[in-house]
């Protein structure tokens, strides 16, 4: 039983006229009839009885008829209710980000994106990299934001930024308030910096290393705000995301960026490859990528 047979015995037994039906369907007469006959094969009853110039339900026929307005009309109701939910952006959009990008980069995105999208629901996941290409790939996150470089067969990605890293350094250290800084007035001094368990952490110790800044680190953990009270209290400098900067109102703390050779990590989404990307995930691109290039 197929809809179409369904929405042409509904036609003739409303129009009791199998020439009539076919009219109201834009179909041929004999294409109408022989696809009733299928129908009525399928259910091995006799819908109709001909009469000639019309035709009038038999028993069987005057029992499917309220089912199949049911049918019919349950089926329009999804198309009509489909379009609806699409354009009013319901369903689910399962988010991942990187800890050193997640509470600077979410808040305001997803905030805006449920504005956008009120009926929407949203699932975060903040993870290490890894787990989070991992996740992607098994479809359990529809995108991420992370940093580069991923190299996966299976990840599409969009570089959205830049963020440059900057020394952060205790309010009273004397770095401060030269306004320039450079490698070599970094070389003697301790360090604070994330565990390399993070991608951040990865990428300031692959920057050093490439300038030949060898790190005096005093203390390496796994939480950016840790890395922060460290050097608040003195314990050594650090080199800190500008998005993490910009949310950092401790007048214990101050920023400067290095005046050469100034080091940075890729703002980046990662999406499966081959996946048709959800409306609400590009909607979370497009706010996304505005909030990190407002101009």
């Amino acid at each position: 039983m197929e809809l179409h047979q369904l929405r042409y015995f509904v036609a003739a037994a409303e129009a009791e006229s199998i020439s009539r039906a076919a009219d109201r369907c834009g179909i041929a007469q004999p294409s109408l009839s022989q696809q009733i006959r299928k129908l009525e094969t399928t259910l091995g009853v006799t819908l109709f009885d001909r009469l000639g110039r019309g035709v009038a339900l038999t028993d069987a026929g005057r029992a499917l008829l309220p089912r199949a307005r049911r049918i019919l009309g349950a089926v329009e109701e999804a198309e009509s209710n489909l379009q609806s939910d699409l354009d009013e952006g319901a369903g689910r959009l399962a988010v991942g980000a990187i800890p050193t990008m997640a509470p600077y980069l979410l808040p305001a995105a997803l905030n805006q994106l449920r504005t956008d999208f009120p009926r929407c629901e949203i699932v975060v996941r903040e993870d290490f990299t890894e787990n989070l290409i991992e996740a992607i790939v098994d479809n359990r996150i529809d995108v991420a934001v992370i940093s580069t470089p991923i190299e996966h067969d299976l990840i599409d990605l969009d570089v959205i930024g830049v963020d440059p890293l900057l020394v952060c350094l205790p309010t009273k250290h004397p770095l401060l308030s030269r306004g320039g800084i450079t490698l070599r007035d970094l070389r003697d001094q301790p360090t604070v910096t994330l565990h390399e368990m993070h991608c951040l952490g990865q990428q300031i110790s692959g920057f050093c290393a490439a300038k030949r800044l060898a790190q005096n680190v005093v203390c390496r953990t796994t939480q950016l705000s840790t890395v922060l009270e460290f050097v608040r209290l003195g314990l050594g400098v650090s080199l800190i995301p500008e998005m993490a900067a910009k949310h950092d109102h401790n007048p214990e703390r101050g920023y400067v960026k290095l005046s050469r050779q100034a080091p940075s990590r890729d703002i980046a989404l990662a999406w499966r490859k081959g996946r048709t990307r959800p409306r609400l995930g590009l909607r979370f691109f497009e706010i996304i990528a505005n909030n990190v290039n407002p101009n």
